[in-house]
């Protein structure tokens, strides 16, 4: 059984992403949830990219990375 934990977001930008869902259909998402959810995958995938090219420091980034890898497979 999947384990989820939720995080928030401002109520402005729900919904704007709402509205932006709503008027693009194209995009393909169903939800506010499952936009931020690629959006965060996205940006991960973005900062492993400047970590690798030694742009950030390391400062517990990988254990960040890693905690929100398990929490993506969770779900």
């Amino acid at each position: 059984m999947p384990k989820y934990s939720t995080i928030s977001i401002p109520k402005e930008l729900h919904e704007e992403i709402e509205t932006l869902i709503k008027n693009n259909p194209g995009l393909g998402y169903s939800s506010v949830a499952e936009l931020c959810k690629e959006a965060i995958r996205l940006r991960l995938s973005e900062v492993r990219m400047e970590q690798k090219e030694g742009l950030l420091n390391q400062i517990d980034i990988e254990d960040l990375l890693e905690m929100l890898e398990r929490s993506i497979k969770e779900e």
